[in-house]
Order: structure tokens, then C-alpha cells, then sequence
């Protein structure tokens, strides 16, 4: 059953559902065959993705577990009996908590939740150090790790002594029988009234940007610059494929020495027509040798890349181009594509203006319902994806979270269910977001009581969470920060309007947006550094879990600017979708909160948003 009917979308794809029993027995084969103690497994595709499919997911594979974040080790069976322990050990943060507990079996996966802060692979390296005498040999998928990754976990573990195997022929992929990913979609341009750029400036100003930091002068001498990531190669080349579920962009692995670019296609998207108006783009499609001769013709000294961004395969094809060239960790990319032009925050304020309708429209109808009608999760799920579609959206930028009730507390719920009503004076919270002609995310997320009759009441809890989590939201949009103020300063502060009352969340206060719906380059979260840029687009979503009751969070997305006081800073909101004012405590709302929440529902009444009546109107 599916709820994606846009342009864009993976309907027609079969489903894949794992058995856990029958992957773990493949698994187990190939880890006796290399005599491997263990493989690290990861949640990633080879461009190292955030969304990955189902049917591409060696993680989901042996877990069950498809969350968008999340990796493990998997034991071969002595070494699983030697610790007692389950075959796979996965590890999760706080969005993923309840999802990852419900659908593993514990008798094949051990759930390592991590805290608030702690890093996944952080967390893998620690848990490898403390049973590094139950372990020797070690591999991993060289295609589906970054080099990042990889080098922390070898680094981190150096007093182990571990015998680390790289992996680097699909192997993993074959032995537990992975269906895999092929996708033919074309591969197309954007003009500049969209982009605000032209494919030979970014590739300008990307070469500008390695010399510099190389300390070259500009033909002073090549320098290759190489990346995976499928929003770099949207960025760079101007371009959109919808490559994969909740992405605009396309996959490829991508060269570029100066002003010319080589676009290597591996398997499973070699077969992408592509339609790129730059003279001086090569494409090759699953044709190493063609890619190694075109390459080899450059006296490239210098190759950089982000080593978050790369998969371990990568850096080994240019080496064996060019072995004498010093290998750089740098790429400019992701500072580049932050602050947006004014072209892109145009179509960023559309984008909304069109989903904020469209998310207001179902947030009305997930109130009130229609009578004598029953609804479930998954009609809440394609009702927005219609009324998205309505308004020309042409994919989705995630999958669709419909929650009821206690569902709504598991802050990454992803199992709309056709089984799961919409319950009278329950919570229902919409996490959604989509993707129109410029390939620019959008994400918001809204809670309502549901209240179909006329004498239902909020109960005071579920009150009390909504508007504390309103509170925290609206200091996040309202406040003017020191411009150098970074994202573990503006978490801080709106967390703690939750921490003053006694809640928390184990997520992030704010994720960039972009050509992807988690974009780099500036985020709100514990330990963030990334700093205050402007033109960057950046959401605001504090919230509150209740297990087993419900959870409300609610999320706007801001665009920051210079405020006209010196040495501030100040966000513009792009949504405007009233608030549930059923769950709205007029008593914990101070004058400001009252003052901005007046402007702010009076803004929805005259765009036709508003969700419920406003007693401040």
C-alpha cells in the first residue's frame, strides 16, 4: 500500500521485507569463508545517503530496522556465543529509540540506545574498544562507508590491534541476497532563474576556493576535486534526477579538474539518460577504464574531497590514476551551497507558501474528520501526499510521519497504518515535507487534537505539552542571537524553555534545508559548531515525547538574515500554519508569546492557513 501518487515516486517499485533468519544465515557463510570475527554494517548506499530504500539497505537486511540513521556489527556466531550476544548489534539515537526496540527481534538484534549527544559511530568505536579481546578480524563494505568513518573507527580502536578488511566487490550485497537499486530517471538541468548560478561559476568558484585553501595559484597545478554525494553533484552541475525516495538530486560519483567534470554512473544508475547543457562534462556510465583514461590525461598533484562524503572505494580509483598525488580531506561544497541565493530563497518561500496550504487544508481535516467516517494513519499519510500534489509538488522529501496517539511519541514514526484510527481527543501529529520545480525540500510539522465532537477535551497533559513545546519553538523564531553565536548555543536556549518545565527531547532543535531535507553547513543541535550564516535555511522543532501517551512536536523553518542591530541575528519564518488552539494554555503564555502568536495566526487567517480559531483574534 502507498501513499506516494507524485511525479516522482517509487509506487511501481516492489516491496521488500526481510527475513531476518535467512540474511543472518548468508551472513554468517561469508564471515566464516573471509574468517572474519565480525562486519561492520552501516545504513548507507555507496553515495552515502541518508534515505536509503528497503531493498538497498544491508542494515535493514539484518535488522529490520529501517529508521534513516542507524548502523552495526555483525558477529559471526562463535564470536556472538564468545559475548553472548545477538548476531547484529545495532546502534541508534534518540529519534529511533521506541522504532528500533519494536521492530527487532531480540533473539537476532542486541539495540544499543545511544544518549542525547553521543555519536553513532562514536558509540560503535567505544563498543569495539571494551570487547576488543573477543575480536581480531574486522571488515567492512569499502562501498557503504565513508572514509571519514572508517578512519575514526580504525583510529579509535588502534589499541585493539585489530586486522581490519576492506571489502570492496558487493560481497556483503550478495551473500544475504540484497534486491538492490536500479533507477533510470533522467538527469536534468536548472536554469539560473531557479539557481541563481550557472554550472561554470560554481566550478569557479569550487577551484577558487581549493587553491586557497592548498595555497596554490590559480594553473599553478591540478587539483582534482572528487565527491559521492548526491546533493554535491545537484549543487555543482545545476542539476535534479529524484534519483532515489526523498531526494531531488541524483546519484554519481563526480571529478572535476578545472573546468572539466567527469560524471562516473556505477551500477544501478549507469542507465540514466542525462541532459546536461555543459560542454565539458564526460559521462561514464559503470565504465572504470573509460573513467581512468579520461582522468589520466590531467597532471593532477592534489585531490581533495570531504572524507564524510566519500565512500572508502573511491579515493582508491585515483590513486591508481594518479599514485604520487596528495590526498587532501577538504571541500568547500558544503559552505557553498549553505548560504542560499536570492533566487533559491524564492523559490524556498514559494515552495512553502504552496505546502503550508496544503499542511493547514489536512491539518483541518485530521481535526475534524468528516462524519460517520472512519480514518486511519495511512488516509491522514495520502491525504497530504494529494493535497501536496494538488498544489504541483512533485515528490516527497521524506516519508510522511501520520501519527495517533502514543504513536505520535516515537519522534521518527514511519508506519502510517491503515489499521491505526484517528482517535477521538488523541494527539495526531504530520511530519511532511515536498519537493516542487526547483528540487528545494520543504518539512514542517503540526499536532491537533483530534475532535470530532463538540464536547471533546483536551486532557490538562496533553495541554501542558503543547504549549510548552510552542514556547520553545517561538523563542527559537522570535529571539535575535549574537551573530556568532554557533548551533549548540541556539539549541541550548531553546531547550531549555522544555528543561525549565521538566521535559526534554533526544533530537536536535534544527536541521539545514536545502536541495536535501537534512542539508549541512548549519544546525541546531548539542555540540553543533556550525555557526549563524546568513541566507542559510534552517528548521526550528523542539518537542515533547510521552511514551506511551503521545508527543507533540512542532516545527517551522526559518531563513537567517542580519538583523539591523549590529551584531545580531534574525530568522524570517517561511511557514505559516496556524496551531491547535484546543491545545493552547493561555495561562503559561507570557505577553510577548501572546503578542507574536496574534501576528502570527492573524498572517494564517489572511492566507486561508489557520487551523483552528484564534482567542487573541
Amino acid at each position: 500500500m502507498t501513499t506516494d501518487r507524485l511525479k516522482y515516486s517509487f509506487s511501481s517499485l516492489p516491496s521488500y521485507d526481510t527475513s531476518v533468519a535467512h540474511t543472518h544465515a548468508g551472513m554468517s557463510a561469508l564471515l566464516d569463508r573471509l574468517q572474519l570475527d565480525a562486519c561492520l554494517v552501516t545504513s548507507q548506499d555507496e553515495f552515502i545517503s541518508e534515505y536509503v530504500p528497503r531493498r538497498n539497505s544491508q542494515r535493514y537486511a539484518l535488522s529490520a530496522f529501517d529508521g534513516s540513521a542507524g548502523s552495526g556489527l555483525f558477529l559471526s556466531r562463535a564470536t556472538a556465543e564468545r559475548l553472548a550476544l545477538p548476531q547484529f548489534v545495532l546502534f541508534v539515537d534518540g529519534r529511533y529509540h521506541l522504532q528500533a526496540e519494536t521492530q527487532c527481534d531480540p533473539a537476532y538484534v542486541s539495540v544499543e540506545k545511544l544518549g542525547l549527544g553521543v555519536g553513532i559511530w562514536s558509540a560503535l568505536t567505544q563498543w569495539l574498544v571494551r570487547y576488543g579481546s573477543a575480536l581480531r578480524t574486522i571488515g567492512y563494505d569499502a562501498l557503504r562507508m565513508s572514509v571519514a568513518q572508517r578512519d575514526q573507527l580504525i583510529a579509535g580502536t588502534a589499541e585493539a590491534a585489530f586486522v581490519w578488511t576492506s571489502l570492496n566487490a558487493r560481497e556483503v550485497d550478495r551473500a544475504i541476497e540484497l534486491p538492490g537499486w536500479q533507477v533510470d530517471r533522467p538527469i536534468f538541468g536548472l536554469s539560473k532563474a531557479i539557481t541563481g548560478t550557472t554550472v561554470e561559476g560554481n566550478l569557479a568558484t569550487l577551484n577558487a576556493r581549493l587553491n586557497a585553501h592548498l595555497n596554490l595559484n590559480a594553473g599553478q597545478s591540478a587539483v582534482c576535486f572528487v565527491s559521492c554525494a548526491a546533493d554535491d553533484l545537484s549543487y555543482l552541475l545545476n542539476s535534479r534526477g529524484y534519483h532515489i525516495p526523498n531526494a531531488s538530486s541524483h546519484l554519481g560519483y563526480l571529478f572535476v579538474v578545472g573546468d572539466d567534470v567527469a560524471l562516473f554512473l556505477p551500477e544501478g544508475c549507469e542507465r540514466s539518460p542525462v541532459e546536461l547543457d555543459y560542454p565539458r562534462l564526460r559521462v561514464f556510465r559503470n565504465d572504470l577504464v573509460g573513467l581512468e583514461q579520461f582522468l589520466v590525461r590531467f597532471g593532477v598533484k592534489h585531490v581533495c574531497y570531504s572524507a564524510d562524503v566519500v565512500n572508502c572505494a573511491v579515493p582508491d580509483i585515483v590513486r591508481g590514476v594518479w599514485p604520487a598525488a596528495q590526498h587532501t580531506h577538504f571541500s568547500p561544497v558544503e559552505a557553498m551551497r549553505v548560504a542560499k541565493t536570492p533566487e533559491v530563497l524564492d523559490q524556498f518561500r514559494d515552495a512553502f507558501a504552496r505546502s503550508s496550504d496544503a499542511i493547514a487544508v489536512t491539518m483541518r481535516w485530521a481535526k475534524g474528520g468528516e462524519p460517520g467516517v472512519r480514518h486511519s494513519e495511512y488516509d491522514l499519510s495520502r491525504k497530504i501526499n494529494d493535497e501536496y500534489g494538488a498544489r504541483g509538488a512533485l515528490g516527497l522529501t521524506f516519508t510522511t510521519i501520520a501519527a495517533n496517539g502514543a504513536n505520535s511519541a516515537l519522534a521518527h514514526y514511519a508506519e502510517a497504518s491503515p489499521e491505526v484510527e484517528l482517535t477521538e481527543g488523541e494527539l495526531v501529529l504530520l511530519d511532511s515535507g515536498a519537493y516542487y520545480e526547483g528540487g528545494f525540500a520543504t518539512d514542517c510539522t503540526r499536532v491537533v487534537l483530534r475532535r470530532t465532537q463538540s464536547d471533546t477535551q483536551a486532557q490538562p497533559w496533553q495541554r501542558e505539552i503543547y504549549t510548552i513545546a510552542l514556547k520553545a519553538c517561538i523563542k527559537g523564531l522570535v529571539t535575535r542571537f549574537p551573530a556568532d553565536m554557533n548551533g549548540d548555543e541556539v539549541d541550548g536556549q531553546v531547550r531549555d524553555i522544555c528543561r525549565a518545565r521538566g521535559y526534554d527531547y533526544n533530537h536536535g532543535t534544527g536541521h539545514g534545508v536545502g536541495i536535501h531535507v537534512h542539508e549541512g553547513g548549519v544546525r541546531f543541535a548539542l555540540g553543533s559548531k556550525y555557526g549563524l550564516v546568513p541566507n542559510a535555511v534552517v528548521s526550528v522543532e523542539p518537542g515533547i515525547y510521552e511514551q506511551g501517551k503521545g508527543g507533540v512536536r512542532i516545527e517551522n523553518i526559518v531563513v537567517i538574515h542580519r538583523d539591523d542591530e549590529p551584531g545580531k541575528m534574525r530568522f524570517e519564518n517561511v511557514v505559516t500554519v496556524g496551531y491547535d488552539w484546543d491545545l493552547i494554555d493561555l495561562d503559561l503564555l507570557d505577553d510577548a508569546e501572546r503578542a507574536y502568536l496574534r501576528d502570527y495566526e492573524q498572517q494564517c487567517v489572511a492566507r486561508g492557513t489557520q487551523v483552528t480559531q484564534c482567542p487573541l483574534l
